[in-house]
């Protein structure tokens, strides 16, 4: 079990650079497009299609930790004695992280939505600028930089 955690965290550990550097190019390719008011190609549609998918992969692989292998995630709810809604650390990765990327996703997703049925291209660009922007706002608020390695071996 605990050779199962370190790969899915490795995994997850990984998986978070590919998510900020496709959401990094989706918003430079969105806010390009709303500057020069340019047409919404197929280029800014896969963009925002991979982006999108690089986080449902990351919350799969996420939730594999949480509802199994992480003894911070659901499990610290079951640990006898422990409160984690008051330990900082413990409450960081049981309720907060979680919570707030799966707030982020449901604006990629909805972002991705209205991007795709707006008939205009900027209004496309704007929506995709503005729910992937505040999605990684979100992201990069929860992703634990400093206490966690920037790279798994």
């Amino acid at each position: 079990m605990e050779a199962a955690y370190t790969v899915f965290l490795s995994i997850h550990s990984w998986l978070r650079w590919v998510v900020l550097i496709l959401a990094v190019l989706t918003l430079a390719r969105s806010a390009r497009g709303v500057s020069s008011q340019s047409l919404y190609t197929d280029a800014d549609r896969k963009a925002g299609l991979f982006f999108m998918i690089s986080c449902d992969v990351q919350l799969l692989v996420g939730l594999v930790l949480y509802l199994g292998l992480s003894p911070v995630g659901l499990a610290a709810f079951q640990t006898e004695g422990l409160n984690p809604m008051k330990e900082s650390g413990i409450r960081y990765y049981a309720v907060e992280h979680i919570a707030i990327m799966i707030v982020a996703l449901a604006l990629v997703h909805i972002g991705y939505s209205k991007a795709k049925k707006a008939t205009s291209d900027l209004v496309k660009h704007k929506s995709s600028l503005i729910f992937f922007g505040i999605a990684l706002l979100l992201m990069l608020s929860r992703i634990p930089f400093s206490t966690r390695p920037l790279f798994r071996f």
